[in-house]
């Protein structure tokens, strides 16, 4: 019997602790939920205090993130568009080189759209969604509906890199939550003298 697959349960009847084997859900499935919506492999694994912990303190710290890397942006139709998650997104263009990207990625959520999309960006010139996790565009490309990155740091200030830090922290502990699933329960099983 492993420590993994344990659970100490108190007998009530006996009153005395008695050891009980469990045995954990899939943990590959596990840490892929997990690594989509952060808290959803522990919901899958049944821990589900631990899973909604985690939901609860790591996606309102990513969403906060996506939302200080926004701006309102007025169209020539004098309409207000949204540009959501101006601050998230994967470029490993010359001169582009997303770092920031590598620990965002640790959220599948937002490493999926931004994936998408910037596929969809060197293919087509434009994004798809208005623009939403798209990469801005370079300097030296041809002129799109797509703000260049100063443009976008001049809209947000400095929510801008703040909003990054957040969308990289939320994916710093997403990756720590995804070790917790794949560990599993683990007990301190002390000996009997």
């Amino acid at each position: 019997m492993s420590e993994d697959k344990t659970d100490i349960v108190l007998n009530e009847k006996e009153n005395k602790e008695e050891i009980r084997e469990i045995d954990p859900p899939n943990k590959l499935l596990s840490a892929i939920l997990g690594w989509l919506v952060p808290g959803l492999g522990h919901i899958y694994q049944g821990r589900y205090f631990k899973g909604f912990l985690f939901a609860f303190c790591i996606i309102p710290l990513l969403l906060v993130g996506i939302w200080m890397g926004s701006y309102r942006e007025i169209l020539p139709t004098n309409e207000e568009r949204l540009q959501l998650g101006r601050d998230v997104w994967f470029s490993w263009r010359e001169g582009d080189k997303r770092l920031f990207f590598i620990p965002q990625a640790m959220i599948g959520s937002v490493a999926i759209p931004a994936l998408i999309q910037a596929r969809y960006v060197e293919k087509n010139g434009e994004g798809f969604c208005s623009n939403l996790f798209a990469p801005p565009r370079l300097p030296r490309e041809i002129r799109s509906s797509q703000p260049l990155l100063d443009e976008i740091i001049l809209k947000t200030w400095s929510w801008f890199d703040l909003g990054t830090l957040f969308t990289a922290a939320a994916g710093l502990l997403n990756l720590l939550v995804i070790f917790d699933i794949i560990g599993g329960p683990s007990w301190i099983i002390q000996k009997e003298e």
